[in-house]
């Protein structure tokens, strides 16, 4: 019986692996290792860029309902809050403080800096058979690959993700909602409440509880948002949103004066 449910699982694990998609092309690999880094930050800033919109989305839906803390049960507002009160565990459904501190951004910076740590730039086995970004874990044999190197005592697998767009996805859920990561939403709060960017070298220097080397790990994130600019992809991300705003808000100002124009241009047909 053993052997059989062995055998189930490797199957499965196979099955899973040959259906998640490729992750980068093998020409990657032959690149120089400057131009491996290049392509790698070209690549997942913009699938991150994609993610944060997703989050942003999901904010500006928070912050739409105006602390309405009296929706219909069956309308279709209550029902997204709910799904969102699931996906971020939040305690109290109309809790809309909580959901503001967790629905936000994963700074550029930093998700790059993690991501090429935990993928060692897209050359980990995690990464090339699993689409395992963040070297994620799972207790779920099923959704999961065999660590080479775990111990006897351990139970846990590597996750397996269909593709890099929900390995991405699952990284920032993680960050957004789990304990450990308090600090992490609070520095990012203090952040959000004063009007700057939302910095990733700063908080960086909450991420000790991800890697089991504590403060090293810290120190390499660190290492890798200097050495390569990081920052800079932050800054830029900040006032890309500015500049929507700003154009959003000069539509909403110029419908209100287009609707003016239209009367008076009527009334003055009226009587001449």
């Amino acid at each position: 019986m053993k052997f059989l449910s062995k055998v189930i699982f490797l199957v499965s694990a196979f099955i899973i692996t040959i259906n998640a998609d490729a992750s980068f092309s093998k020409n990657y690999y032959n690149l120089h290792i400057s131009k491996q880094k290049k392509y790698f930050i070209n690549f997942f800033k913009k699938e991150i860029e994609i993610e944060n919109r997703n989050i942003l989305e999901e904010r500006a839906f928070i912050e739409s309902l105006n602390k309405n803390k009296h929706l219909d049960p069956k309308s279709k507002e209550y029902k997204e809050l709910q799904e969102l009160q699931i996906k971020y565990k939040i305690q109290t459904i109309y809790d809309y403080s909580r959901y503001l501190e967790r629905i936000d951004i994963i700074p550029p910076s930093l998700a790059l800096a993690q991501a090429a740590v935990e993928s060692g730039w897209g050359k980990s086995r995690f990464f090339k058979e699993a689409n395992n970004i963040f070297g994620h874990w799972t207790y779920n044999p099923k959704i999961g690959m065999l660590p080479l190197r775990r111990q006897s005592d351990k139970k846990h697998f590597i996750r397996i993700f269909p593709d890099l767009q929900t390995s991405i996805s699952a990284y920032m859920r993680n960050l957004n909602r789990t304990a450990a990561y308090y600090e992490f939403r609070l520095k990012r709060k203090e952040m959000r409440i004063s009007g700057e960017y939302i910095d990733g070298m700063k908080l960086s220097s909450t991420m000790s509880k991800y890697s089991g080397i504590g403060h090293d790990y810290i120190k390499i994130l660190q290492s890798i948002i200097r050495k390569n600019h990081l920052t800079n992809f932050d800054k830029e991300f900040y006032n890309k949103l500015k500049k929507e705003k700003e154009k959003e808000k000069e539509k909403k100002e110029l419908i209100p004066k287009k609707e003016e124009n239209e009367i008076y241009r009527a009334i003055k047909n009226l009587f001449y």
